[in-house]
Order: C-alpha cells, then sequence, then structure tokens
C-alpha cells in the first residue's frame, strides 16, 4: 500500500466514533446512577425511622435489606429470580426473532405491509396483561402461558419498530448502494438492515420493557409457585411488606442492568460506534 493510501486509513480510524463500553465507561456509569438512588434510600430510611407511616406499611430500607440477604441465603430469591430471567429471555429471544422478521418483511413488501398493519395496530392498543387469561384457556397456569404472553407482547413493539425503521431509510442511500452495485439480498443485508439498526434496537428495548412488565403481573396471576412477582403476591397474603418491598427492588435492579449492560452495549458497539446515534 503508497504512503498516501496508508494516510488516509489513519485519517479515517482518527475519525472513526470509538467505543465507549470499557471498563470507566461501566464504572462512571455505575456512579452516575447509584449515587442518586443511594440518595433516596437514604431518604427512604430516615423518613421510614421518623415513623410517620406505620413500619408495617414503609419499613425501613435496612430492614428490607436485611429480609432480602436473609431470603437470599435461603436460596428463595435466588431461584426467583433464576425463573423468572429464564422466562424473560426465552420469550424475548421468540420475540426478537419473529418481530425482527415480520419487521423487516412490512418494511421492504407493500402487500405484507398492508395485511399485518392494521391488526398489529389493534393488538398494541390492547394491555398486554388483558389477553393473559385468554392464553391460560388455552396453555392452563403453565410456564407456556407465560411465556407466550411476553413474546406475543414484545414482538409487537419489535415489529413496529423495525418497519418504522426500515420506512424511514433514506431513499439516496438505498439509491447509491444500488449504484454502486448492492441489490437484492446485498441491498438488503448492506443497507437497509445497518440503516435501520437504531429503530431496531429501540424495539428491542420497547419489547423488553413491555415484556418485563408483563412477566410480574402474569407470575402474580399465574401463582405458579415460582417467581419475583409471585413472592410479591404471595407477601401480600401475609402483610410481610419487607418481603414485597424487596422484590420491588429486585425488579428494578434487574430490569436496570439488563437494559442499561445488554442492551445499552449493544447500542455503543454497533450504532453508536458506527456514529448513527449521539454518544450517551
Amino acid at each position: 500500500m503508497t504512503e498516501a493510501g496508508e494516510t488516509v486509513l489513519e485519517v479515517r480510524e482518527e475519525l472513526q466514533p470509538q467505543s465507549s463500553a470499557t471498563p470507566y465507561y461501566y464504572i462512571q456509569a455505575f456512579l452516575d446512577n447509584f449515587l442518586p438512588l443511594l440518595f433516596v434510600l437514604l431518604v427512604w430510611e430516615g423518613v421510614a425511622r421518623l415513623e410517620i407511616i406505620h413500619p408495617a406499611l414503609f419499613p425501613p430500607v435496612t430492614e428490607i435489606f436485611a429480609k432480602m440477604w436473609e431470603l437470599t441465603l435461603e436460596g428463595i430469591f435466588l431461584r426467583d429470580v433464576f425463573h423468572s430471567l429464564a422466562r424473560l429471555l426465552s420469550s424475548v429471544f421468540f420475540a426478537i426473532v419473529v418481530g425482527t422478521l415480520c419487521g423487516l418483511l412490512m418494511g421492504t413488501n407493500r402487500w405484507v405491509e398492508k395485511i399485518i398493519i392494521p391488526p398489529l395496530n389493534f393488538f398494541l392498543a390492547i394491555p398486554g396483561i388483558a389477553i393473559f387469561p385468554i392464553v391460560i384457556l388455552w396453555f392452563g397456569l403453565t410456564e407456556k402461558a407465560i411465556v407466550f404472553t411476553l413474546a406475543f407482547e414484545a414482538s409487537l413493539s419489535i415489529m413496529l419498530n423495525t418497519w418504522g425503521g426500515v420506512k424511514s431509510v433514506d431513499v439516496s442511500l438505498v439509491n447509491a448502494g444500488r449504484a454502486l452495485g448492492a441489490k437484492g439480498h446485498r441491498l438488503f443485508y448492506k443497507i437497509l438492515i445497518p440503516a435501520a439498526l437504531p429503530a431496531i434496537i429501540t424495539g428491542y428495548r420497547q419489547g423488553f420493557s413491555r415484556a418485563w412488565r408483563i412477566l410480574v403481573a402474569g407470575e402474580m396471576l399465574a401463582s405458579i409457585g415460582t417467581g419475583i412477582g409471585f413472592r410479591i403476591f404471595e407477601a401480600r397474603a401475609f402483610l410481610a411488606s419487607d418481603v414485597m418491598y424487596a422484590g420491588v427492588i429486585v425488579i428494578g435492579v434487574l430490569g436496570f442492568l439488563l437494559e442499561r449492560v445488554a442492551l445499552r452495549s449493544l447500542e455503543i458497539f454497533t450504532v453508536q460506534r458506527w456514529g448513527m446515534v449521539r454518544e450517551l
């Protein structure tokens, strides 16, 4: 390679946005998110110690974490977290596969778009937990009922965002790809999918959030014996507010970590690294 060619490559490497997924990034992100939460927990502890609200309804944070540690040592929380995550991840996996494929077909085929858009908008208007009793009629109070409901609801958001991402790809970008010889499947994989990826990842985030919220409610309704939602609902019957609050905190922490560590890292290594979105 000539000296001029090497210089061009060096300039391109310097101009290319660098990934922020470094140990320093995660440490800084942890501090930025942990310190405000720590402040809220300290205020919670102070208000609870004043007993403005009855301790049975609003226990101190220290008692909640002590109960959480006790349930963890007994293996109860670990088992609940494992079962909840297994249901969530398996359903989201199916939702990503089905939702992405259907969204891509909708964005590239006018007839498929016309057929799917009306029922898609119809089901998006229905709260996910509303169809759960109907799914129970099909599958009974089983794991299949929960996983099917989560996968179905998450796929709707993924499908919608994938379709919108493909439809919003700049026509000039497509024409440029065709001018450079990208046709058929090469145009699909080289132009459409990369250009639509920010919207697709947004759909993954929304689908995950939708599934996570329905999961907890589904575990409460199904009463299948395991899961964080089941544990919270069971604690309600015994007025164990510390267990209920502990379960809610675990739900928040797990959802936050999965969204920020898994989905945010995916965004950093792809669209942010390519310069398609600004660094957050």
